[in-house]
C-alpha cells in the first residue's frame, strides 16, 4: 500500500485537485509523462505541465495518434498519463483495443469532462459511451471516484502501484466527507457507505451525491438501506454484490453513462449469474440520445434520475 500525504490534497476540488495529483505523481518518478490532445491544462495536467515541461507532450486533435504513442513509450518502460475528454473514447477506442489492451501495457488513460457534465455543449459532447465501450476490452481496468480522497488514493495507486492498462474516470465534482482516516483503495474492492437489510443502493463517481441524498430520505422513512460505492467499475467487486443480493430485497443502481452495457448491466450481470434478485437501474436511457440543456443536473432530471425518482423504485421493489 502506498504511502501518500493526503495534506497536501487539502482544500482543492475537480480541475485543481487532479492538477496537484498528477504533479505530485510526476515528482515520485521521473518515467511518468504526460500526453495531451490540445488541452492538457482543462484535463487537468496544468500543474504537471508546469512542472514538467520536457515530460510534455501535446498532439493537438490527433487523440488517435496520441494513445499509439503513449502505448509506444509504455514499450520503452516509461509510464504515459494519457488524457482526453470521456466523449473521444469513441475517437480512440481502436487505438485503446489493439494498441493497448490487446498488448497489455502499462498505459495510463485519463477521462475528465465525462457523463453529461458538458452538457449545453451538446449530445456530441456527452461522454456517455466510454464505460459500455472500454468493459469489452479485455485487460483493461477502469475507476472512477466518488470523493477528493478516494481520487488522491485510487490515481496514485493506479499510476505506481499497478502495472496495465488503466481507465481513470474523473468526475468534474466529488462528494466530500465519505470517509474517515482509516480509509484504503485498493483496486477491485466496493465500499459499504452505509448498511442496511432492506434495499441496496450502488454507485459510483458524481453519482453517490444522489445515492447519499436518496439512501438518507429513505433511511428517515423508516426503510433501511445498504449504500455500496463502487469506485473500481472493471473489475467490480462481486462478493459485495452478491452479498447484497442475498442481503437484501433488490439492487438499485444509478450512474452517468448509457444503460447499455455500463455499471448497471456489470451489476445486473453478477446478479444473474450468481443469485437473482430485482435490480433497477437508473442512467442514460438505452438506444437514443441524450438531450442539450444547461446543466448536468437538468438532464438528469429530464431522464428521472433523481432522487424522487429513486426512492419510487426502492418502494416498487419492497412492495
Amino acid at each position: 500500500m502506498l504511502d501518500i500525504n493526503f495534506k497536501k490534497f487539502e482544500n482543492l476540488s475537480g480541475k485543481d485537485l487532479y492538477s496537484r495529483i498528477f504533479s505530485e505523481i510526476g515528482a515520485q518518478n521521473k518515467n511518468v509523462l504526460m500526453l495531451g490532445s490540445d488541452a492538457i491544462k482543462s484535463n487537468g495536467g496544468g500543474e504537471f505541465i508546469g512542472r514538467f515541461p520536457e515530460r510534455t507532450f501535446d498532439f493537438g486533435i490527433a487523440e488517435a495518434n496520441m494513445v499509439a504513442a503513449g502505448a509506444g513509450l509504455a514499450k520503452l518502460n516509461k509510464i504515459p498519463l494519457v488524457g482526453m475528454y470521456g466523449f473521444l473514447v469513441l475517437r480512440t477506442a481502436e487505438q485503446i483495443r489493439n494498441d493497448v489492451c490487446y498488448q497489455n501495457l502499462n498505459v495510463k488513460l485519463f477521462g475528465t469532462h465525462i457523463g453529461v457534465s458538458m452538457a449545453a455543449e451538446g449530445v456530441t459532447h456527452h461522454g456517455v459511451n466510454d464505460i459500455s465501450i472500454l468493459r469489452s476490452f479485455p485487460n483493461i481496468t477502469i475507476i472512477q471516484p466518488a470523493s477528493p480522497k478516494e481520487a488522491v488514493a485510487a490515481i496514485f495507486t493506479a499510476v505506481l502501484d499497478y502495472n496495465g492498462p488503466v481507465y481513470l474516470r474523473m468526475p468534474d465534482t466529488l462528494c466530500e466527507g465519505l470517509y474517515d482516516d482509516t480509509y484504503y483503495f485498493k483496486i477491485g474492492k466496493a465500499y459499504t457507505l452505509q448498511d442496511g437489510k432492506d434495499v441496496t443502493i450502488i454507485a459510483s463517481g458524481a453519482m453517490i451525491s444522489i445515492a447519499k441524498d436518496a439512501a438518507n430520505q429513505l433511511t428517515s422513512e423508516g426503510i433501511s438501506v445498504r449504500l455500496i460505492n463502487t469506485p473500481t467499475i472493471k473489475p467490480m467487486d462481486e462478493d459485495a454484490i452478491i452479498k447484497a443480493a442475498k442481503e437484501t430485497k433488490g439492487i438499485i443502481t444509478i450512474e452517468d453513462n448509457d444503460l447499455a452495457g455500463g455499471l448497471g448491466a456489470e451489476v445486473s450481470q453478477i446478479v444473474c449469474d450468481n443469485y437473482p434478485t430485482k435490480v433497477k437501474m437508473f442512467g442514460l436511457p438505452k438506444d437514443r440520445f441524450t438531450v442539450i440543456a444547461p446543466s448536468a443536473k437538468d438532464i438528469f432530471d429530464y431522464f428521472g434520475i433523481h432522487v424522487e425518482g429513486i426512492k419510487k423504485a426502492v418502494k416498487e421493489i419492497l412492495s
